[in-house]
């Protein structure tokens, strides 16, 4: 997205400027965006000036302070035009629906202080996974920095930062620190909101892959949690989430949500009656081929690729939440064909499309891949009966995660119906309507 954050960068302009009034949007001066950027290996001009593809143009704050020095520190290479791109491995991820505040009511731990003003007490839970031993810190009121590519979180008060707990690797982990209190009663109301100015975040969780234990080539990952606090009518609080980071080989990434690949089946949910309710996989437009293309900046994913071709020159609003949209962008998942005697492996990655002109479903595959559905690259493929048809099973898949070379369902981490999309990087090909 522009020079600022484009993979493409050959060197980043030293300037001296203070780390919390840079790379903030809107710009004091001047404007955010160039007039082109970079995505799966190709130019693309900006059509809309100021416009963010990914989301809204204030999710670009919790990027970074500065831009990161692409020579120094992006490890990677960019494909061969014929070659798919690889998705990022993700070892350790918070969910973040799972986050919340736990209060003390008891009166041996929730003492009344000396001034006679009583208290409120506080804790941390939430549920995460991990591929590799991670170490967990929470930090409460913190800044942010970059040292060599890894986030670091500073507080003005030691007592506002928690002790770092070790967990081994796993799923559905629960992470409780009894022993670490937040005390909203010395808290001001405007520390409960993040404050873009001076770039203070009310609560941040880090989850750092213990480079202890594992190899080098897992080395310089970790997941942040952005969350602020809510004060209620009847003086209670609670959490809420505000962005997550992934770092991955030293490079930050922000997580998005992308709306339409969740598994339905799997929410704890009451059927719904509403005929317009979305339950099915299928392209909204053609009711028949798969969805594979997500419409930006709104991130529905509801279109097949020839619908969405269809789209860009009959209208220019999501189908679902009627909003402009500027780009589209197919994710196409292949994977290796098995040899003739080797068993079917499962290692998904995303095709990177080349050509505008053909739409047909077995164009611009790599050689020696074939597609698969996304629902199965996130999810895994199952065993499927001979008697039993193909697709009732997209609804039956019990999670929906990111799979990156890893085995199938059997281990659903980094639950990640989001797209990985970085300050750094934007790794696949977006169709504009323009």
């Amino acid at each position: 997205m522009g020079s600022l954050l484009s993979r493409r960068i050959a060197g980043v302009e030293d300037i001296d400027i203070q780390a919390n009034s840079a790379y903030r949007y809107p710009p004091k001066s001047g404007n955010y965006f160039a007039s082109h950027f970079f995505m799966g290996g190709e130019k693309f001009d900006t059509p809309h000036p100021e416009g963010y593809l990914f989301g809204e143009n204030m999710d670009l704050n919790f990027l970074g302070n500065r831009p990161v020095q692409a020579s120094s520190y992006f490890p990677y290479v960019t494909p061969a035009p014929h070659e798919p791109v690889k998705t990022l491995r993700s070892l350790v991820n918070i969910r973040k629906d799972s986050l919340r505040l736990v209060r003390y009511k008891d009166d041996v731990d929730s003492p009344t202080e000396e001034n006679g003003k009583q208290k409120v007490l506080y804790s941390l839970e939430f549920t995460f996974d991990a591929d590799a031993r991670v170490a967990i810190t929470i930090y409460c009121q913190a800044t942010e920095e970059f040292v060599g590519g890894m986030a670091v979180y500073s507080t003005k008060n030691p007592s506002l930062q928690s002790e770092t707990v070790h967990y081994k690797r796993g799923v559905s982990q629960q992470f409780s620190l009894p022993s670490f209190k937040i005390d909203f009663s010395e808290w001001k109301d405007d520390e409960l909101n993040f404050d873009l100015d001076r770039g203070v975040f009310p609560v941040v969780i880090r989850a750092v892959v213990d480079e202890g234990d594992v190899v080098v080539e897992v080395t310089g990952h970790a997941h942040v949690l952005l969350a602020a606090f809510e004060k209620h009518v009847d003086g209670s609080f609670s959490v809420k989430p505000l962005k997550q980071k992934q770092i991955v080989d030293r490079v930050s990434y922000l997580l998005q949500e992308i709306y339409g690949i969740e598994n339905k089946n799997n929410q704890e949910t009451k059927p719904s009656d509403d005929e317009n309710s979305d339950n099915s996989n299928e392209c909204v437009v053609c009711l028949s081929d798969l969805r594979d293309t997500l419409i930006l900046p709104c991130r529905h994913l509801c279109l097949c690729n020839s619908c969405a071709d269809t789209l860009r020159y009959q209208a220019n609003n999501c189908p679902i939440c009627r909003l402009p949209f500027r780009a589209l962008l197919q994710i196409r998942a292949v994977r290796k064909k098995p040899g003739a005697l080797s068993p079917v492996s499962f290692s998904p990655v995303l095709a990177q499309s080349v050509d505008h002109d053909e739409h047909s479903s077995s164009d611009n595959i790599p050689p020696g891949y074939e597609p698969i559905s996304l629902l199965e690259a996130l999810n895994g493929l199952r065993s499927v009966s001979p008697t039993i048809p193909s697709a009732p099973l997209y609804d039956e898949i019990g999670y929906s995660g990111v799979v990156d070379g890893m085995p199938p369902a059997s281990r659903p981490l980094v639950g990640m119906d989001r797209a990985l999309e970085g300050g750094h990087q934007k790794g696949k090909r977006s169709k504009s309507p323009d």
